[in-house]
């Protein structure tokens, strides 16, 4: 069973239901390597040793990790930033406290709703500069930024809720403000249910990459970095995913703490940035775990 589920997530990129395999290929390539190894301890022949062996590669490429942007000189300044899907928390307050010990320059967030008057308080009076992913109306999409940016431009077409259509947001920054200047976009992408629509929303968030070797994509990509068509699209833009440290998602379940199966929250940067640190947060009332990342130019 597990060759299978490999064999279909090598072959993500072909078609968006193989891609979902790719949700399972890590726990299917840990159980194939220890069938196999099981096989090779339990072989008599040369034969049943070799082939033995050969079922150890899917599972040992399966599991080398991705290429990881270049890290930052101990003493090179930082650009921090901040992401949070603030789904639904009993309480905004610890994520405002989040936010208010890491100092981030720039925050993004998701799905900020009713509850979350405090969060948008705090937000509002320590990040002057704001850009929702709609023109007009409330979008759950939003970008706070402590510096003046160059522009800023919504993305969302008429969908606040992030369900049948990109939900993005992008600024841009001058030279003075990030080295040799930059842009930050911040995205929701629907969920992999019905097939497609990902892929599409990313085909449309390529369209707004002005500047993608300085740029930094982050947001819920409702995604594992394991997913080719995640993969495709960091390789066509030049970027590269950084590792959050461990799940985002779901940090509960049915009322249960589970502490999160999946990384679905990215961070891309361009070849023009270099990662010194990311770190997910603490259990903050949401579904998601946020993540607190320093960048430096490269």
């Amino acid at each position: 069973m597990c060759l299978p589920v490999l064999a279909a997530a090598w072959f993500g990129g072909a078609l968006p239901v193989l891609d979902l395999a790719s949700l399972a290929e890590l726990p299917a390539a840990l159980v194939s390597g220890v069938c196999a190894i099981r096989l090779l301890l339990r072989a008599r022949t040369k034969a049943g040793k070799g082939l033995a062996g050969l079922c150890l590669i899917p599972g040992a490429v399966a599991l080398v990790p991705a290429p990881q942007p270049a890290s930052c000189p101990p003493a090179q300044a930082t650009l921090r930033v901040a992401w949070i899907n603030a789904h639904n928390p009993a309480l905004a307050r610890p994520i405002a406290d989040w936010i208010a010990r890491e100092r981030p320059e720039i925050v993004g967030v998701a799905e900020v709703g009713k509850r979350a008057r405090k969060l948008r308080a705090y937000l509002a009076k320590h990040y002057p500069y704001r850009q929702s992913c709609l023109t007009r109306g409330r979008c759950s999409t939003l970008v706070y930024a402590a510096m003046r940016p160059r522009d800023a431009e919504p993305l969302a077409h008429g969908d606040p809720a992030n369900r049948k259509a990109l939900s993005a947001v992008r600024m841009a920054f001058a030279p003075l403000a990030l080295g040799n200047g930059g842009e930050v976009l911040a995205t929701h992408l629907s969920r992999p249910l019905p097939l497609g629509r990902q892929r599409a929303e990313l085909a449309e968030l390529e369209t707004a990459l002005q500047s993608p070797a300085d740029a930094i994509v982050m947001g819920d990509f409702n995604m594992s970095p394991r997913m080719r068509t995640l993969r495709a699209f960091a390789r066509r833009n030049g970027l590269r995913v950084a590792a959050a440290g461990g799940p985002t998602w779901p940090v509960r379940y049915g009322g249960h703490r589970i502490g999160g199966l999946w990384q679905i929250d990215q961070l891309l940067v361009g070849r023009n940035w270099r990662v010194a640190a990311v770190r997910r947060s603490p259990d903050l009332g949401s579904d998601h775990l946020g993540y607190v990342a320093d960048l430096c130019r490269a």
